[in-house]
Formats: C-alpha cells, sequence, structure tokens
C-alpha cells in the first residue's frame, strides 16, 4: 500500500481512461435504486450485471443498443429503468404500488426497461413487445439464462398489437424508453392499458421543453382515454466514466386511464408518427 509523507494510505484513483470496475457498476445501481426509494438485494443487483455483460456480448455481433461496453449498458439502459419505479400511486411505496401488476414495455428493444424491471419487480407479469426478431431473439435468450420467469416477448408493432384482444387494454402499465415525440407516444402506449391503469414515459429535456411537448399532446392524451399527463421526478442522469452520451436530467410522464381508447386507435403502422392527433 503507498503511503503519504504523514505515514496515511494515499487515495487510490483510477488512472485516466480506465474503465470502471465492476464495484463502480454496483454503485451505480445502488444510487438509482436510492433515488427512487428502492432496495434491490444484491441477488438482484448481480442480475442486472449479468444481464449488462449479455448485451455487451450481443453488441460484438450485432449493434443490439449502440453502446460499447458494460458499464455504458449499465448507466444508459439499466440505470434509468430501476428510476422508473420511483413512487407513482401518491401515498403508497414503490413496492405497493408495483405489486401483482400486468406491465408492457413497449418497443423494448434490448429489454429496456422490462428485463431490469422484471428483475427487480418480480411479483409482477411482464410483456415486451418488439416489432424486430433479431431483438426478440435476444430477449428470449437471456430471460432463459438469467432464470427470469415473468416474462414473455411478442415480436410484432404496437400498432398490430394494439388492435389485438389478447392486448388491448389488458395491462395495469404501460412503459416505454422510445425516442419519439409524445403525441406518438401516447398512441402507441394506451390503446394497451387498461382503465384506471398509467402508461409511464421517461422524457429528458428542459422544463420548458418538456411543457412545451406536454402541451401539444394534450387532444392526444385526451382522445386516447386519458387524464391530462402529470409530470413526476426529476432525477440526475449521469453518464459517469466510460459510458456515452451526456448527464442530464430525467422526469417520467404519467398518463392515467380513464376512459376506453376508441376503437379507430391505435391507427395503422407508421401513421401515428407520420400524422399525429391534434
Amino acid at each position: 500500500m503507498h503511503t503519504n509523507p504523514s505515514g496515511q494510505p494515499e487515495a487510490r484513483t483510477r488512472p485516466k481512461g480506465q474503465a470502471p470496475t465492476g464495484d463502480d457498476n454496483n454503485a451505480v445501481l445502488s444510487r438509482a435504486a436510492e433515488q427512487v426509494g428502492f432496495n434491490p438485494t444484491t441477488y438482484q443487483t448481480d442480475l442486472l450485471i449479468q444481464y449488462a455483460e449479455l448485451v455487451q456480448n450481443a453488441n460484438e455481433t450485432s449493434n443490439l443498443t449502440g453502446i460499447g461496453n458494460i458499464q455504458g449498458a449499465v448507466r444508459k439502459l439499466i440505470a434509468p429503468s430501476i428510476r422508473l419505479l420511483a413512487p407513482a400511486g401518491g401515498w403508497l411505496p414503490t413496492a405497493e404500488w408495483w405489486a401483482n401488476r400486468s406491465v408492457i414495455d413497449i418497443g423494448s428493444g434490448a429489454g429496456i426497461p422490462g428485463i431490469p424491471l422484471a428483475i427487480l419487480v418480480p411479483e409482477c407479469n411482464f410483456t415486451l413487445l418488439e416489432a424486430r426478431a433479431k431483438k426478440c431473439q435476444f430477449m428470449r435468450q437471456a430471460v432463459e439464462q438469467l432464470g427470469i420467469a415473468n416474462v414473455s416477448v411478442v415480436n410484432s408493432r404496437a400498432e398490430t398489437a394494439g388492435r389485438n384482444p389478447d392486448h388491448r387494454e389488458q395491462y395495469d402499465v404501460a412503459v416505454a424508453r422510445a425516442v419519439a415525440p409524445l403525441p406518438e407516444l401516447a398512441e402507441l402506449t394506451l390503446p394497451f392499458v387498461c382503465v384506471g391503469g398509467t402508461a409511464l414515459l421517461p422524457k429528458g429535456g428542459s422544463d420548458e421543453d418538456l411543457r412545451t411537448e406536454v402541451e401539444k399532446a394534450s387532444k392526444a392524451i385526451e382522445t386516447l382515454g386519458s387524464a391530462p399527463a402529470v409530470v413526476m421526478g426529476d432525477v440526475e442522469t449521469d453518464s459517469g466514466n466510460g459510458a456515452e452520451g451526456p448527464s442530464g436530467h430525467e422526469r417520467t410522464i404519467y398518463l392515467m386511464k380513464i376512459a376506453p381508447t376508441p376503437p379507430q386507435y391505435p391507427r395503422n403502422a407508421g401513421i401515428p408518427k407520420k400524422r399525429p392527433i391534434s
């Protein structure tokens, strides 16, 4: 051990450019959980790290996420997924709000946020909806290797599955991390949510930009059967050393379903993006 002239151990710092260690990854996950008052077990944290490793291994042969290392997967994919567990039920703590709910993750991609959420709230059943077969294959392999029993994977576009009676208005919660304008996201998520359920849509950007986006989406939100949007949380996102992308702030938009979605929605594939409800 190195000591300074006073005989005290020197603080060891990571050399510039050196990748973070597993302990750093655990610290990132712990910090994300603390931000929302959630306390994962060691087993759950280990599973999350294993999942990040599976994502990274898959990225070596296919562009699954566009994030190039395990540290990036932990910071940019898994930690933001944990932050979706912020208390959303008024005075109810996280565990009670999520207890025994059915959840659909729309446009799940590599399983974000659905697989991390399924690890953290095993009492819920998760459906991961994804249009690309390659990504569905990865998700099925990942949940099998990790031994996650509360997940099913569906290969379909949201516009198609949202009209299927097996999925339409069958879920208590819909989540989507897709980067898309709120009117489009509302049309792709609310048809899956039962009356009394909630769509959770994480969004970054400035307060002003978010306020403008919510205002522009108000017609779509009302038309599709939701109460006015509620914006909650303001957590700092830190890319950290070895990750990709800038730091910033992220909030979650809550759309509470109060009426059935009209039968003409969602419209055919591509239409919600080309001609958003306004």
